[in-house]
């Protein structure tokens, strides 16, 4: 049987709109709204939105950084607790490094945050492997946005976790680094490890995804495998478009029916 890596069942969490938004009579605003979502060991799992769709708040809540208003999250088939966190590799989609700090110091920084220590060749597998062991010496705040990018994943790398789960991970990247990016997530599946990532580019959920989420507005619209979702090889974002723009004409008829 396959085990459940990470399962949200109903997750919705709402927040509090800003004073003298034209909303401000409703009070609240609901960033995520009864999004369930499963993901099992071995795959690699896509999260695709438009910016601003809930994925990020999504991501905090299975992680526990926020707390949801109701709805369950399991991680490993158990309630969230501390233990859970040390299977998990996590990059979020602006990492934060101190700027006066090297590669390699940030690394060694890490693993003392996840209470390891980093051995030189760990450090520099890592580091290969995201293709940053030559500037390892270098202060990170000469590093480019991808280049930061590549350098957090490495982060979540340190500690050879179960599952990953990276939001937006080729956020800021050129076409060579997402290559980059995609092939450390291909081999991290044939490596038996759990990947769960978000973005909004279509065309990398469906070269190396197993399975794919959809979510829009803060609601789930689409879950299922990638080959169900672009079936006999059929343009991915074209769907992606189409289950966006079909949600919207259908959400707006209906508020104009109640008018």
């Amino acid at each position: 049987m396959t085990q459940t890596v990470l399962e949200l069942k109903n997750v919705s969490k709402s927040y509090a709109l800003a004073p003298g938004s034209s909303k401000q009579a409703q009070g609240r605003r609901a960033a995520i709204d009864n999004v369930s979502l499963t993901l099992c060991a071995g795959q690699i799992y896509g999260f695709a939105g438009l910016n601003g769709a809930g994925k990020t708040t999504s991501i905090k809540a299975a992680l526990g950084l926020i707390q949801p208003d109701s709805g369950t999250i399991e991680l490993f088939g158990a309630p969230i607790d501390a233990a859970a966190f040390n299977k998990i590799g996590f990059c979020p989609e602006k990492p934060v490094f101190y700027e006066t700090l090297t590669a390699s110091e940030i690394v060694d920084f890490s693993g003392r945050l996840l209470n390891i220590a980093a051995s030189e060749d760990r450090k520099k597998e890592i580091l290969n492997k995201v293709g940053l062991y030559d500037d390892r010496h270098k202060r990170v705040g000469a590093f480019s946005k991808g280049m930061q990018q590549r350098l957090g994943i490495a982060c979540a790398m340190l500690h050879d976790p179960a599952l990953y789960i990276l939001d937006e991970p080729a956020s800021g990247l050129d076409p060579l680094g997402r290559r980059l990016i995609k092939d450390i997530l291909k081999e991290l599946k044939q490596a038996g490890r759990t990947v769960f990532f978000s973005t909004h580019i279509i065309a990398d959920i469906t070269e190396i995804c197993d399975k794919i989420a959809i979510i829009h507005k803060g609601h789930i619209l689409y879950e299922g495998g990638v080959d169900e979702f672009c079936p006999e090889h059929k343009n991915g974002e074209e769907r992606f478009v189409k289950i966006i723009q079909d949600y919207d004409k259908k959400t707006s008829a209906a508020a104009a029916a109640t008018d």
